[in-house]
């Protein structure tokens, strides 16, 4: 995939390359009275005129300054609706956009098409063509994403250092120096807001968990173990717990999601572990064999931070890992990750 600078963005669009099936999309000029285009944009017989504006991403802060942009050129002109026109869309905001009253179409085929008294047209859920690789968007990737995470769960700090201490005390380890790169980006992305030097406030949670979502990539496994641990689970339980003082060990973010949301896990312990499956076994001191008949525990081997920071009591991993997780399975498991959303974002007492 590739992503997509301005000029290749300009030029896509004169070709006449922005498609979203079965919408018929023209464009009628360029580059007027400040205006990027005025396209027409027509469905089921019937069609609007747009005056657009053409953006290299749909970070907030570029919308947020695109929709100040566009209607000022549209009570210019005098004439169309407005429009912004970018690579690609998430749902959440083509909903943000109709809500503003601003139609968007991207070039990884996803719109919403307004033109009042004749039709609305929503189309979502193709996936991103031209993903971003901004120093932004490294804010929610690896290590330096203990920060959004933190932020989520303790939504205002007045000294840069308390949020390393909140890391530190949560099991992660950053630099200070670090922190106060993810934040510059994350002020940027407009997540947060600094009313001082050293304070920070957190303004958009929603904003912080979705980037978290769009960066979540897996953890590296390094070995795995399924198998049947003669014990049964509430002691197979304890005895993990027992030896998991060093934060070693915990839950995966699926096994987990039933400490946060009406959840019908699988009938097993699946834990992260930081010592080889082999090694923690022998810690057990139980009877062990490697079977997926009746298998009552799944060890993998992980190294990353991320899946142990925030553990909670029976090896539960964070609310986030939990959510992250789940968002990213089949329907089921993404309706589950809506309940866990939702107390994130809300802050209840499971959660925080």
């Amino acid at each position: 995939m590739r992503k997509m600078n301005e000029s290749y963005f300009e030029m896509m669009l004169l070709e006449g390359r922005l498609a979203v099936p079965p919408l018929e999309i023209r464009v009628l000029a360029s580059q007027r009275q400040g205006a990027d285009a005025i396209v027409d944009v027509a469905w089921r017989g019937r069609s609007g005129r747009f005056v657009a504006e053409l953006k290299p991403d749909a970070k907030p802060l570029t919308i947020k300054l695109a929709i100040e942009q566009v209607r000022e050129y549209v009570r210019t002109l005098g004439e169309g609706q407005p429009m912004l026109i970018a690579p690609y869309f998430s749902r959440e905001k083509l909903d943000q956009l109709l809500n503003a009253g601003i139609s968007a179409i991207d070039f990884s085929g996803n719109a919403v098409v307004e033109v009042p008294g004749k039709f609305v047209f929503y189309k979502t859920g193709n996936p991103n063509q031209y993903p971003d690789s901004s120093p932004i968007r490294s804010a929610y990737r690896g290590d330096g994403s203990l920060v959004a995470r933190v932020l989520l769960l303790e939504r205002q700090f007045q000294a840069v250092g308390a949020i390393l201490e909140a890391i530190r005390s949560r099991g992660g380890a950053l630099t200070l120096g670090m922190v106060s790169k993810v934040l510059q980006r994350l002020e940027a992305d407009l997540a947060i807001e600094r009313p001082s030097r050293n304070a920070v406030r957190v303004i958009q949670p929603e904003r912080l968990l979705e980037g978290l979502l769009d960066a979540y990539q897996p953890p590296k496994a390094q070995g795995t173990w399924l198998g049947k641990v003669a014990l049964p689970t509430d002691e197979l339980l304890s005895r993990l717990q027992g030896i998991a003082s060093d934060r070693g060990v915990v839950r995966t973010g699926e096994a987990s999601a039933v400490e946060y949301a009406a959840w019908a896990a699988e009938p097993l312990i699946s834990c992260y572990c930081r010592a080889t499956p082999a090694a923690l076994l022998d810690r057990l001191g139980a009877e062990a064999k490697e079977t997926r008949a009746f298998a009552n525990l799944r060890l993998i081997q992980a190294e990353a931070q991320l899946v142990y920071f925030d553990a909670r009591p029976k090896l539960a991993a964070s609310p986030i890992q939990a959510y992250l997780e789940m968002a990213s399975g089949d329907k089921r498991q993404k309706e589950v990750a809506g309940q866990i959303r939702g107390a994130i974002l809300s802050r209840t007492g499971a959660i925080t």
